[in-house]
């Protein structure tokens, strides 16, 4: 029997790996075996979205100046230009062949803007908590 009760002890200091099943210490933070660490699988925090993420996607409407009112200034200006061009060119193709090819401009400024609204904000203004 005491080799017994010497197992429960051992076993109850210890916890297998959820991934590769090796036992291992009750205070322990990642597997030696494998890849697992704590937290795996369970992420911290949801993705919260602000009214500037909204903002940024309305002024977006002008391709580029959504990514500029988040801090992406050099990514704003490279959608800007970007923009004028494609215009021309997709616009020059469109006349030359039978114009489906201006579909794509649509396209191309709702991605811009779903990517002003998705992209991490560098310039993040605190809203005061309550306002006397």
């Amino acid at each position: 029997m005491p080799s017994s009760d010497a197992n429960v002890s051992e076993s109850a200091d210890t916890f297998p790996c959820p991934l590769c099943g090796q036992p291992l210490h009750a205070g322990a933070t990642e597997c030696t075996k494998c890849d697992w660490v704590t937290g795996y699988r369970h992420p911290d925090t949801l993705a919260t979205y602000t009214a500037r993420d909204v903002i940024a996607c309305a002024v977006s409407v002008i391709p580029g100046a959504g990514h500029i009112y988040k801090g992406h200034v050099k990514a704003g200006i490279a959608f800007m230009a970007g923009s004028i061009i494609i215009v021309f060119f997709i616009g020059a193709v469109g006349m030359v062949g039978m114009g489906f090819q201006l579909f794509l401009i649509p396209f191309y400024w709702l991605w811009v803007m779903i990517q002003a609204f998705f992209i991490k904000d560098l310039n993040p203004h605190e809203v005061p908590a309550h306002i006397d």
